[in-house]
């Protein structure tokens, strides 16, 4: 189990802020409390509370600028050691971290996995740009030989989660009258963004297969690979110096169009969970044809990544964790934002218009030792939306502990 968690454990009082979409910090909470571990939650919205089954929960219902208050008295009063939350930059949550630091409270973040799949992260103190993980400390590792449980994920639990949460915080936001989303959408954006992305995968599955094929037959010819992200992820808002990732799409076409060999291919892979909130089919086609390379420059969704980067030359991404997915394969990767892994020995420190030219390949013995170091530090064998064998496994031990002890009466 990774250090984080086994730091996690040692503290007797935890408090949950919000968590994923669905029911995961429900069965966190389950879990805690088969480590006699006692449990709190803060719900902000309707959304929140509906997936909490647990008692020690409580409603949040002031406003923004009184939470930092409203915390340090709940913290006192409850006696709380450890504040949990699922991504460190949302607007509460950046308030609990610094109040965490204050009141010498420790503070640990849930993620998506650093590596994937069949990881998720927990992280003290803070994730990707807030980490504090000393690179320097890889040296004294061994390579890497994890053997990853398969956790069973599933996009159609996200995708239902996601639209019960956003449709019951809309139904009863009157009860939560001072919460705001913190991407920025309402509830019923939100909800109608989700139901648009299965007609969107619908329309798209197939050309998207097609581009796959014809981008592996012509593999000799070369093409980068571009991972795009969901638009208004705090990688993109708090951990690059992008305001929009419209911004990222016309530099990386406009600079591949003035440096890169003219055999080369530009691929754009769209995010998955952001296939109902944007489409940069239009945008990319006609940057294509503003620096006059329509003929050499694709955009796609449903392509299966790890077969795209086998067959690249490299990839660019702002800060996306499929840029350790790239190192793994071995392919040089260009890094335009801040993230964990944006290090000399794993990506390329040149700049864009270098890269296309001379593109630096992965230190792979230091990316083991930095794979073995992630997996030690921070990484669960688990999913948010699937199984997680280090929850399961001790939930499995009460629930045979309470057979047995029926069985005896």
């Amino acid at each position: 189990m990774a250090a984080s968690m086994q730091q996690l454990l040692t503290h007797r009082h935890v408090l949950l802020l919000q968590g994923k979409m669905g029911g995961f910090f429900s069965r966190f909470a389950t879990f805690l409390h088969t480590q006699d571990i006692k449990v709190s939650k803060i719900n902000f919205n309707a959304g929140d509370a509906f997936f909490y089954r647990h008692s020690g929960a409580y409603d949040y219902t002031g406003t923004l600028a009184d939470f930092s208050s409203w915390l340090q008295a709940f913290i006192a009063e409850h006696e709380v050691s450890a504040i949990v939350c699922f991504g460190d930059c949302r607007p509460h949550h950046a308030q609990a971290a610094r109040l965490s630091e204050e009141l010498g409270v420790s503070f640990f973040v849930f993620e998506e996995g650093y590596l994937r799949p069949d990881y998720i992260t927990l992280q003290e103190y803070g994730i990707n740009g807030n980490s504090r993980l000393n690179i320097a400390d890889i040296k004294a590792l061994k390579k890497a030989n994890d053997q990853p449980v398969y956790t069973h994920n599933r996009f159609y639990r996200l995708s239902v989660a996601a639209i019960v949460y956003y449709v019951i915080t809309r139904l009863y936001k009157a009860h939560y009258p001072h919460y705001y989303h913190y991407r920025g959408m309402t509830a019923w954006q939100e909800a109608i963004a989700w139901l648009k992305a299965p007609w969107r995968k619908l329309r798209g599955y197939l050309p998207d297969k097609q581009l796959q094929q014809y981008l592996v037959s012509q593999a000799d010819n070369g093409f980068f690979l571009v991972s795009l992200q969901v638009h208004n992820d705090s990688q993109i808002t708090h951990h690059s110096d992008y305001r929009d990732v419209v911004e990222f799409i016309d530099e990386v076409i406009a600079s591949f169009a003035k440096h890169a060999d003219a055999s080369h291919k530009l691929v754009f892979k769209h995010h998955p969970l952001d296939r109902g909130h944007r489409d940069y089919r239009q945008l990319v086609a006609s940057l294509a044809r503003r620096y006059h390379v329509e003929s050499r420059v694709f955009y796609g969704c449903d392509m299966h990544l790890p077969t795209l980067m086998k067959h690249s030359i490299g990839m660019v991404t702002i800060n996306s964790t499929t840029g350790l997915q790239s190192v793994y394969h071995k392919k040089p990767t260009k890094v335009m934002g801040r993230a964990i892994y944006n290090t000399p020995k794993l990506t390329d420190a040149k700049a864009l218009a270098q890269f296309w030219q001379q593109p630096k390949s992965p230190d792979n013995e230091f990316y083991l030792r930095f794979r073995e170091y992630l997996i030690e530090q921070t990484q669960l064998n688990g999913a948010f939306y699937g199984k997680s064998p280090w929850m399961y496994k001790h939930l499995q031990q009460v629930e045979h502990t309470k057979i047995d002890t029926h069985t005896v009466k």
